[in-house]
């Protein structure tokens, strides 16, 4: 995003090529193929501009982002906690919890991420349980980040 809008480029992910780069995904890495298609299907391509703005904390979670290429810095206030890259994904706290941000997000370099919107995420967490429990795992991880980075 520039400013709060999409950058325009040709260049968009095939439908195979989101399968291919899903499959790599660890929270999508067990789904048999007809799986993976079908979120494949479900996902919306969103590129952004070095240090766009993505979201910004306190906002309402609507989507999960998986990064594709580029990273996304994770801000609280003006710190930065962690930075995600190719192959992470953010956004899956405030989906769960139904809470607001907990963090911003900028993107550092062009970022390309699959986003997948909060309708189609609960449908994956209630039709794919083994989803659903590496989203548990990812959670209890952040937390441990978190609780680290308090101490």
């Amino acid at each position: 995003m520039i400013g709060g809008t999409t950058m325009q480029t040709l260049d968009t992910l095939s439908p195979l090529e989101k399968i291919l780069f899903l499959r790599k995904v660890a929270l999508f890495a067990t789904l048999p193929p007809a799986e993976l298609k079908q979120v494949a299907q479900i996902t919306s391509e969103q590129l952004y501009a070095d240090g766009a703005t993505v979201v910004r904390e306190g906002d309402r979670g609507d989507r999960l982002l998986i990064i594709v290429s580029g990273a996304l810095r994770v801000l609280s206030g003006a710190k930065e906690i962690a930075r995600r890259g190719p192959g992470e994904y953010v956004g899956e706290i405030a989906l769960v919890t139904g809470e607001p941000r907990t963090a911003s997000l900028v993107a550092s370099g062009d970022t390309r991420c699959l986003a997948i919107g909060r309708r189609e995420f609960d449908a994956i967490l209630r039709d794919r349980p083994q989803v659903a429990l590496d989203v548990i795992r990812v959670l209890a991880l952040r937390l441990r980040e978190a609780t680290v980075r308090a101490a």
